[in-house]
């Protein structure tokens, strides 16, 4: 977008969220004169703590110097939405600075899905951590088996974990293809520091990461086929569907994984994994 452009969009974005805010959800008085519904700009220079002509200025689209820490307190005076809120940091240039992480609660629904589904599934959120799992997925991946500061975060493991790193006979194929997907995630979520914490302790623990992480690599959520080798399993051929789950602002937080046999030898294993599992439920313990 051209500089022009932003500045326009800028105008437009600024006084339309502006005037959705009424004075009583910002907690101002509203007042016997009040022309419009919104809030003036007075008033968000004031619930900002920034100068009304410097606000009328930005509002206007003039080219001033404008901080990561302002634009913060604007984002607030104007109760901006997560999304509303790197929009505006996009427009303007800038980085976010001192952003909470984003703690993404799952769907009650979601673990019923997981739980009835007859073959691995899964659920990572933006930077890969695991959210939640089937014991399909438990049997093949040895979730929590592993230790350390990024223990849960499936990237890692595909590097780190030797054991993790068994299950793929074409390890720079099936790598190559999560970190495209990474490389999507950080793009659409720029102001979430896990991302860089995660990339730079892979880069200190890992040539392999840095050298297949400089190919810039990009990939699509969408289906692929990829081979597994589990000593439980067997040799697999796997459908590997990807599945975004979005939160209230229609952002998207989540993806699921869904294993489906790609011909009938992993097909047979699935079923009979599957039937040993359903045969521990059923047995009662000691």
């Amino acid at each position: 977008m051209s500089t022009s452009l932003q500045r326009t969009e800028l105008k437009a974005f600024l006084r339309t969220r502006r005037a959705a805010l009424t004075p009583e959800a910002a907690g101002l008085p509203r007042g016997s004169r009040r022309l419009t519904p919104g809030l003036r700009r007075e008033e968000v220079a004031q619930l900002a703590e920034v100068g009304v002509t410097w606000y009328t200025w930005l509002e206007q689209g003039r080219a001033i110097n404008v901080s990561a820490a302002a634009l913060a307190r604007i984002a607030r005076a104007l109760a901006l939405s997560p999304t509303d809120e790197a929009y505006l940091f996009a427009l303007m240039g800038l980085s976010r600075v001192d952003v909470p992480e984003h703690h993404f609660e799952l769907p009650p629904v979601m673990h019923e899905v997981l739980r009835m589904y007859q073959a691995p599934a899964f659920v990572l959120d933006t930077v890969f951590n695991v959210l939640a799992w089937n014991r399909m997925a438990e049997c093949l991946y040895d979730f929590g088996e592993f230790s350390g500061p990024f223990a849960d975060n499936h990237l890692w493991n595909a590097f780190m974990n030797p054991a993790r790193r068994r299950l793929y006979p074409d390890f720079e194929d099936g790598a190559l293809n999560l970190l495209g997907m990474f490389r999507m995630n950080q793009a659409a979520h720029p102001e979430d520091p896990r991302f860089h914490r995660l990339i730079e302790a892979l880069g200190a623990a890992s040539a392999e990461f840095v050298e297949l992480w400089q190919r810039c690599h990009t990939a699509p959520l969408s289906a692929i086929t990829v081979p597994f080798f589990h000593p439980g399993f067997g040799d697999l051929s796997i459908h590997s569907m990807r599945l975004p789950i979005r939160d209230g602002d229609h952002v998207d937080r989540a993806t699921a994984f869904f294993f489906a046999p790609a011909n009938a030898e992993t097909a047979a294993s699935f079923a009979r994994v599957a039937q040993r599992l359903a045969v521990a439920r059923a047995t009662p313990s000691a």
